[in-house]
């Protein structure tokens, strides 16, 4: 019953149409991802680092939330963000045992009604839009028509710009490897050899 978002490498890891999917955060995110994070009381940071584009400025990242950090990778721990209890593990192994110790202590699952309802409010007031001309396609219509004639099934891959946002904000994505995507580490055309390599 915990909301989740992703970072853009992340996505389609937790099912974006599932109620409590926040999609993604960061400067090319939802709103009500980056709220969620930033009022959060605690924060579960899970094989994630923390870079520029999700924070923002650092000092005000999530500044009022305990933060847990499970990495694999201990160069990871206090890098950029400092996290109040960090852990060094794979991820899928750490949520296996945290999950075997709840079940085991026997608590049971809390609902957090109005924080819920203050998402919800969140995302009807500013959901992902974008201005449509009508005597002109939108990009982003496009990626949303789409998703809906491939039923949220193909795998996109994408080159580098403007077009990459677009693709992670108006296609659902709900399964991993499903978009395929460089990050910030890419180069204009890395789209088309990751396309051949999907196929």
């Amino acid at each position: 019953n915990i909301p989740v978002t992703t970072t853009l490498m992340g996505i389609g890891c937790f099912p974006e149409t599932h109620p409590l999917s926040l999609k993604w955060l960061g400067m090319h995110g939802t709103y009500y991802a980056n709220r969620a994070v930033n009022e959060a009381d605690l924060l579960l940071a899970f094989g994630v680092r923390f870079d520029d584009r999700v924070t923002g400025k650092i000092s005000e990242f999530a500044k009022h939330g305990t933060i847990v950090h499970i990495d694999i990778d201990y160069a990871e721990f206090d890098k950029n963000k400092h996290v109040h209890l960090p852990i060094l593990s794979d991820v899928k192994y750490a949520i296996t045992r945290l999950n075997a110790i709840i079940r085991k202590e026997g608590r049971a699952r809390k609902e957090f009604p109005a924080w819920k309802k203050d998402i919800a409010s969140w995302k009807k007031a500013q959901p992902l839009k974008f201005v449509d001309h009508h005597d002109k396609i939108a990009p982003q219509l496009v990626i949303k028509k789409l998703c809906e004639m491939t039923k949220g099934e193909a795998i996109i891959a994408t080159g580098v710009g403007q077009h990459q946002m677009w693709a992670g904000q108006f296609y659902d994505f709900d399964k991993p490897r499903t978009f395929l995507t460089s990050g910030g580490l890419g180069t204009m055309g890395f789209g088309y050899p990751c396309a051949l390599g999907a196929k």
